[in-house]
């Protein structure tokens, strides 16, 4: 199988993608994913909010060689069931998104990095939708050129 490791901004929106196997833990993938993202210049994080799995002395030193800020998002004790917790359902939001492709919803590729290529494609088009949901469509958002078609 495989893991998915991603980074996201506030709203939801793709910025780095790290696939591995299954058996890797997030806490060891999570230094190479921070590591790819701030190589490339004018990449500037300040606060990661992360669940309670991205912990550990590797990854407290890849955030602190880069100057980023970590809060762990923690479960209220004594909550039983499902509890939606600040910050943590942007990420789980965006896997969501992603999962609605059809190319993402089974194991299709072989290599690792193909199927980061394939999540990226996911998350350029969902992008590509958002921006053209704010586009004037004919004719609804454009009254004036039926009314000219008609006359």
């Amino acid at each position: 199988g495989r893991k998915r490791h991603i980074l996201t901004d506030t709203e939801g929106l793709l910025l780095e993608v790290t696939v591995t196997t299954a058996d890797v833990h997030d806490s060891k993938a999570a230094p190479a994913l921070l590591e790819t993202f701030m190589d490339q210049p004018g990449r500037l994080l300040k606060l990661v909010w992360v669940d309670s799995a991205y912990q550990g002395p590797a990854l407290a030193k890849a955030f602190a060689r880069h100057g980023v800020r970590i809060e762990v998002v923690r479960r209220s004790d004594g909550r039983r069931g499902f509890v939606v917790l600040a910050r943590r359902w942007v990420v789980e939001r965006t896997l969501s998104w992603l999962s609605r492709s059809r190319r993402l919803n089974r194991d299709h590729e072989r290599r690792p990095d193909h199927h980061a290529q394939m999540v990226w494609w996911a998350a350029v088009i969902r992008l590509s939708r958002r921006l053209a949901a704010d586009a004037p469509r004919w004719p609804e958002k454009r009254p004036g050129r039926l009314l000219r078609a008609r006359a």
